[in-house]
């Protein structure tokens, strides 16, 4: 029973992660960073106000959009009940499962991370969206959600033991599943750098088109690419892994992984030729996230069994 209690904890803190990483995307497409510009209130208040004479003498009313405001403070609210989410799951881990290191520190750790990023939230509005700080925001997120992917397939296994029972894990698979996630993580971070230098460029050069901008980058702009192409290959590579001794849950994810990077290429392209549409940035960064989560489920489909 308790099994059961910490798996649906894990699963309803991943989803509700993975949301809030699409919500804190929407607010950084739609400019709704500082539709809050004060922290942890909302122009001084714990509800938005919807309307001028709501707002508080010391704030700049010119400061206020009513839907800027409630998306960003939608975003804040999203994480607090992340956060809560992954406190009662801790909880449990402490109460029932501090003989499991695995599932006792994970959950610790998600927990720190969730704390951490939350702080680091309210440095994103007193920093004024400094884009190096944001990046910092959407990576300490990958990293959550990532150890959340992680405890929601280990809590998985603990009452589902005979469904992992046949399976086979190689070196050559688990370097690959290993290398894939860090390249992608790079990749990542490669896309973040290149939106991060998008925007500080804009604000010296404010009349720039979103395609000038672009084109107004470094060489490094092209790594993001390349890589993109080459994930593409490496994931072709452990397709032909998984052709002949996987079935089930396994081949379907990493099939998925296949074509979800095939999918983030396509949207790539898409934001080249359209000069970076919102909507396409939004769910290329979304989709980016699913990836790193699947990689550590796909990996831990497979890590129940000795090599090969």
């Amino acid at each position: 029973m308790t099994n059961k209690l910490f798996f649906r904890s894990a699963l309803i803190s991943t989803i509700l992660s993975y949301l809030l990483i699409f919500v804190g995307g929407l607010v950084r497409v739609s400019g709704s960073g500082l539709g809050c510009p004060d922290w942890p209130k909302c122009f001084g208040r714990w509800i938005p106000p919807t309307s001028l004479e709501q707002i508080p003498a010391h704030i700049d009313p010119t400061a206020f959009n009513i839907v800027l405001a409630w998306i960003e403070y939608g975003n804040r609210m999203l994480g607090v009940i992340v956060g809560i989410s992954i406190l009662l799951m801790t909880a449990i881990a402490i109460i029932y499962f501090r003989n499991n290191n695995k599932i006792f520190y994970s959950s610790l750790l998600s927990l720190f991370l969730v704390i951490a990023n939350g702080g680091l939230g309210a440095i994103v509005v007193s920093s004024i969206l400094n884009p190096f700080i944001v990046s910092l925001h959407m990576i300490l997120a990958l990293f959550l959600v990532s150890t959340l992917s992680y405890l929601t397939i280990e809590s998985y296994k603990l009452f589902n033991d005979a469904k992992f029972t046949n399976i086979h894990l190689s070196k050559k698979i688990s370097l690959s599943l290993i290398c894939l996630w860090i390249f992608i993580v790079v990749e990542i971070l490669l896309g973040t750098g290149i939106r991060t230098n998008i925007e500080l460029i804009a604000v010296d050069n404010p009349l720039l088109s979103k395609g000038e901008l672009l084109d107004a980058l470094n060489s490094y702009k092209y790594l993001h690419s390349i890589l993109g192409f080459s994930l593409l290959f490496f994931s072709m590579y452990l397709c032909f892994l998984f052709k002949d001794d996987f079935f089930g849950l396994s081949k379907l994810l990493v099939f998925f992984i296949f074509g979800m990077i095939i999918f983030q290429i396509f949207l790539g392209e898409l934001m080249i030729f359209f000069d970076l549409p919102q909507l396409v940035r939004l769910f290329h960064t979304w989709g980016s996230s699913w990836l790193v989560g699947i990689i550590i489920i796909l990996y831990n489909t497979l890590h129940y069994e000795q090599s090969k």
